[in-house]
């Protein structure tokens, strides 16, 4: 086992906009603590995190990674995660394997989207926050507008626990010092706020504060820890990680105060399903019988299939029999590795609270739980929230033959990756993937490329659906005699519209055995058929009801094929009948704009029938605007944001709900459906 134990352990994401310098930071950790004899570097291509192919061509993170030092005698793991939009969702699936999440922004950017949307992640995930300001020795920054930006954007708990001198070269702490020179601010003011709020974490603190006794550091430690773990705190510190200024004070802060597996917030498990499922409680306790969590699965070219998981209870070693997700079949752990980066080793075990990989399970999947004891069966987590995939491509394959290759190439990145998707319209036979962006899928493409897979992309067609407006009736008759025995069945139905949201719903109200019980899940099949082809433009039907109420039946040539037959053409009447409708995808985005291009970007989205929800200036002369917006009219719009604003700006889109499309853009898409012709 370790020389560490569970209270010496401190695990922290870094999350933040690309750009913000946290690889650069992460393999600055490695090179002060005396981790590495060499500093990585981004731009060299040798960097200890961003090690995949991919990364060092584009010369940004593309892939979440596993590093960690050890500082002042505590193992600190850090988890590196890509800064773009469209990765996002590589850092949301780490959130459950830290206490911390590390909001790096780069001094002359300030509050970026994917900042934003990393600390509500963050927040939604119960994970205690701080913010590393990185590149502060940079030309033209002004920190102390980056410090009221973040208060603006992030919310005013964040205050500065450290402060830059010397023009950037240098750091001080502000609650180790009581005074002291600084590039802006002064050590009384921060250190005064900080107290201010972390005496309010404790009652009898706040009496002997108020009656102008000064906390001992003792006391004010608990009280810091409390406040960081409850979100009432979230520190700022400023750094350089290319200069190494502030890494190794933002390495002492970690230790002293960010919270470990015995002081942080419990993370969520349960067991039981429905009514009956219930809170599993656990203890961070290497005796008690293991609980860990696999966060992340990836593919190590070298030794296969790698989950990444951390431990929260009991120990994980290369002898444990695992149980994943309660299965009655257990696995062996045999191989259990600690990562640095790209590297990997085998320790005696890893204990709870710490973070390791286990190599070569194929039934190991992202967001499983492994036990060792059959008395813990069932454990499950509920999935991070993520962002809905919208952008889409149809591909073909170049190579004839390879369409299973690269089926199962997508079946492996759709596991390694939550916010992507790939599967064959049923309309079109055509395979189409789904990511968050351009950039997401380009991504995509070009890894299949490096495994000798290569595809050919059309544009992306709009995942429209189809509902009712009004209540209608539909009825047929299926007749058919061939010589000997015949089919026959008939069915009436009705359909009423449901809310948005509801899906389908089926109901069986045929009294006096006019269509016999044994005939009714077939006629729900048929019900069932429509709902896939759709009525009116071969789209998915949602949001319906549909009550078969009568019929009737041969004692001979009634059969289910019969049934099926005259329910799917009973159920398309009725939804004919019903004022059928069109509903289209609205995304909710959010743009980053220069400040002077706040009407061009409104006025342009006002002509895509977009809807603007709201604006805020968040200080470096940049703005956000909120909106609504149909997929359709916003499909390019990564192209027309960029020519409006000169490659200044950026925006995030995910699924809002589904909206009727305008009937004279219905009577369009109707038009182009030419279904094909079925006998009964």
């Amino acid at each position: 086992m370790p020389s560490y134990a569970t209270a010496d352990i401190r695990n922290i994401v870094l999350a933040g906009h690309g750009g913000s310098g946290k690889t650069t930071l992460a393999d600055a950790m490695l090179f002060v603590t005396g981790t590495v004899n060499r500093k990585g570097s981004v731009p060299e291509g040798s960097s200890f995190s961003d090690f995949e192919k991919e990364e060092k061509e584009h010369q940004h993170s593309i892939y979440s990674s596993l590093l960690h030092v050890n500082h002042q005698g505590k193992r600190i793991n850090i988890v590196d995660t890509p800064g773009s939009p469209d990765l996002i969702g590589q850092a949301i699936a780490c959130l459950p394997a830290a206490e911390t999440m590390v909001l790096a922004i780069n001094a002359q950017s300030g509050v970026e989207v994917v900042t934003r949307r990393m600390n509500e992640a963050a927040k939604t995930a119960n994970v205690p926050r701080a913010i590393l300001v990185n590149k502060i020795d940079m030309p033209e920054v002004d920190l102390e507008a980056i410090v009221e930006a973040i208060q603006a954007s992030l919310g005013s708990q964040c205050l500065p626990l450290n402060l830059p001198v010397n023009g950037g070269k240098g750091v001080i702490d502000c609650l180790e010092h009581k005074s002291g020179k600084t590039d802006f601010s002064s050590v009384e003011e921060a250190r005064s706020a900080l107290m201010d709020q972390v005496v309010e974490m404790d009652e009898g603190l706040m009496e002997r504060y108020l009656s102008g006794e000064e906390p001992d550091a003792e006391s004010l430690h608990g009280a810091f820890v409390k406040a960081m773990a409850a979100g009432h705190l979230v520190p700022i510190c400023f750094a350089d990680g290319k200069a190494d200024v502030g890494v190794k004070e933002f390495l002492d802060i970690v230790v002293k105060y960010f919270p470990s597996p015995v002081t942080g917030a419990k993370k969520a498990f349960y067991v039981g399903e429905g009514e009956n499922e219930k809170a599993c409680e656990y203890v961070p306790d290497g005796n008690k019988p293991l609980v860990a969590h696999v966060f992340k699965v990836t593919t190590d070219p070298f030794i296969g299939k790698l989950a990444l998981f951390r431990v929260h209870q009991g120990k994980a070693t290369g002898q444990t029999m695992a149980f994943i997700n309660g299965a009655k079949k257990g696995v062996k752990l045999s191989h259990v590795f600690n990562l640095q980066g790209k590297d990997h080793s085998e320790p005696d075990g890893i204990i709870a609270g710490d973070i390791g990989a286990v190599a070569k399970i194929d039934e190991i999947h992202a967001n499983a739980i492994l036990t060792d004891d059959h008395g813990l069966g069932g454990v499950h987590a509920k999935p991070p929230v993520y962002p809905t995939p919208m952008y889409g491509l149809a591909v073909t394959p170049k190579a004839r033959g390879d369409e299973q290759k690269i089926s199962g190439a997508l079946a492996k990145i759709m596991e390694e990756d939550a916010t992507f998707r790939s599967h064959v319209d049923r309309q079109t036979h055509e395979l189409v993937i789904y990511g968050l962006g351009e950039l997401h899928l380009r991504l995509v493409l070009e890894r299949l490329k490096n495994r000798g897979l290569e595809v050919e992309t059309t544009p992306p067609k709009i995942a429209y659906k189809e509902t009712i407006t009004i209540k209608a009736e539909g009825h047929h008759r299926h007749k058919k005699q061939t010589g000997g025995a015949g089919q026959f069945g008939e069915v009436y139905l009705k359909v009423e519209p449901l809310e948005r949201g509801k899906g389908f719903e089926f109901a069986d109200e045929v009294f006096g055995g006019s269509i016999p019980g044994q005939y009714i899940p077939a006629v729900e099949k048929g019900v069932r058929d429509v709902l896939e082809q759709g009525a009116i433009a071969g789209y998915p039907v949602q949001d319906v009801k549909c009550i078969v109420y009568d019929g009737k039946h041969h004692p001979v040539d009634s059969k289910e094929v019969a049934f099926r037959t005259a329910g799917k053409m009973a159920f398309r009447t009725a939804l004919t009948n019903a004022k059928p409708v069109l509903l289209e995808p609205i995304v909710n985005m959010e743009i980053t704009v220069p400040e002077d291009k706040v009407g061009s970007i409104t006025g342009d989205l006002s002509g895509k029938r977009g809807r603007i929800m709201g604006q805020d200036f968040v200080g470096g002369g940049m703005a956000v605007v909120r909106a609504q917006a149909p997929l359709a009219e916003v499909m390019q719009y990564q192209s027309q944001l960029k020519s409006v604003t000169g490659g200044q700006g950026s925006f995030v889109m995910e699924l809002s709900h589904y909206d009727p499309v305008p009937p004279h853009v219905q009577q369009q898409i109707v038009a182009l459906y030419k279904p094909k012709a079925e006998e009964e």
